[in-house]
């Protein structure tokens, strides 16, 4: 299994010979939202905040499916959609979902379960996530993704969620080798922290001690409140140095299987 960081929470994953794409954000730096973030001067910076580390035509190159857990600005909007091959499958983290990716002109859109699809060999599992510190507080439906595949290590994308139960819960049932977290703490003002920040990072780690975890969705948007250094320095501090990579945008890693 391959996984490369792209950019924020935009990753490539190479499973079982298949290609997926997570929640492709395309956008050039500084063309889209400012978001609200409780801080005015962050307030005024637009995202994404860094480039894309290569051509969307190299970063597209071979996909077989895209996943797409929720659209937002940041993760799958109307711009990048208009980029790409609309014969591309898409998988949605619902049906309300499908029918807006499907309205960007997308022809084989389909819905994630959370009983599993099998695309070719790859069981894709549907997890529950929560877009807020609270239901009352989230920023709209979301989900996670849980990939297997024979001879693969079993992956784990948490997708945009504070951890809270859901993803106990799913660490838990699951088990996986490999957890991708979206961990930069990215707060909206008048709803608060909206994904993971050091602490929820923290607690996965001891949640899942024998799990490999990726820190994504880092270092790209204005509404962040963890950096990657922020990260490291944070987990040095707590005897947890080496325990989470934290790639760069367009790093790949390698994993072998169970």
């Amino acid at each position: 299994m391959k996984i490369q960081q792209i950019r924020n929470a935009t990753i490539r994953i190479e499973c079982a010979g298949k290609h997926f794409l997570i929640d492709p954000w395309f956008q050039k730096k500084g063309t889209g939202m400012s978001a609200p973030s409780p801080d005015p001067e962050r307030a005024k910076i637009p995202s994404p905040t860094t480039e894309l580390p290569f051509p969307v035509e190299q970063i597209m190159e071979g996909i077989d499916a895209m996943i797409v857990t929720h659209i937002h600005p940041d993760h799958f909007d109307p711009e990048t959609a208009a980029m790409l091959d609309k014969s591309i499958p898409v998988f949605a983290v619902n049906e309300e979902t499908k029918t807006q990716i499907e309205g960007f002109g997308y022809t084989s859109v389909m819905v994630l379960k959370d009983e599993g699809t099998d695309f070719d060999g790859v069981v894709l599992i549907r997890t529950e996530a929560m877009h807020g510190e609270s239901p009352d507080q989230a920023a709209g439906p979301v989900c996670g993704i849980i990939l297997q595949a024979a001879e693969e290590p079993v992956l784990y994308v948490a997708g945009d969620t504070v951890y809270y139960k859901g993803v106990e819960q799913a660490l838990e049932q699951y088990r996986p080798d490999v957890v991708v977290l979206n961990a930069c703490g990215a707060e909206l003002m008048g709803l608060g922290r909206l994904i993971m920040g050091d602490e929820d990072v923290l607690k996965v780690c001891e949640a899942a001690p024998d799990a490999t975890i990726i820190a994504s969705h880092m270092d790209a948007v204005n509404h962040a409140t963890v950096s990657r250094a922020g990260l490291r320095d944070f987990l040095k501090k707590r005897g947890k140095d080496g325990r989470v990579l934290i790639p760069e945008d367009g790093e790949c890693l390698e994993f072998s299987g169970r």
